[in-house]
């Protein structure tokens, strides 16, 4: 089964919502939470869960009463296509199946049509994500957190150097160990953990 991303995923947090002295629709925070996002979200993240709502396609084979559906959480179906052995394309009515959080569910009493013998005589497009109101607030937490980590990477501010003025002392420069940045990691993934998905 191959999954492809047809639109989105549609970001779950603004740059109004990152902390710090930038406009409510700063373009490179945009492009910051878009990167993060990506990393976590739907097919091309790590977590296994879609987050912003977003268009995906799967194809495969042929037709079996329940067919998994990856990135849950599934909001609505789009469509149900197969191509027949001649290789016209057909339509599913969608009276023939209905969709549960992450699976689509064939009635009993629909025949399975023939199809064509290739890998992807069945495409199925389905909407996946959460509602606006309805994303995880660990999930904006963490990417927000994740955008303010790229926004000190791309500034004049080295994260790993730090330099100190102590009066009557001197000044001093020193190192934080790379344990700083591990921290941040850890803590992403401290807030994604419980909701991260294992497709098999």
């Amino acid at each position: 089964m191959t999954v492809r991303v047809i639109s989105g995923p549609a970001p779950i947090v603004t740059p109004a919502d990152v902390p710090g002295s930038h406009a409510a629709d700063d373009a490179q925070i945009t492009a910051y939470i878009a990167a993060v996002q990506a990393g976590i979200d739907g097919p091309t993240g790590w977590l296994g869960r879609s987050l912003g709502e977003q268009v995906l396609e799967i194809t495969r084979a042929g037709f079996c009463r329940g067919i998994p559906l990856p990135y849950a959480p599934v909001l609505s179906m789009e469509s149900v296509k197969y191509r027949d052995p001649n290789g016209v394309e057909h339509t599913v009515t969608d009276t023939n199946y209905r969709a549960t959080v992450d699976t689509l569910i064939f009635g009993a009493e629909y025949a399975f049509p023939s199809t064509e013998c290739t890998p992807d005589a069945v495409t199925i497009t389905y909407k996946a994500g959460y509602a606006a109101i309805d994303v995880p607030a660990s999930a904006k937490q963490a990417v927000i957190i994740g955008v303010q980590h790229l926004k000190a990477l791309a500034s004049d501010q080295n994260l790993f150097l730090r330099s100190e003025d102590v009066e009557g002392i001197g000044s001093f420069t020193y190192t934080v160990s790379e344990a700083a940045g591990l921290v941040i990691k850890e803590a992403t993934e401290s807030l994604l953990r419980s909701l991260r998905i294992y497709w098999l």
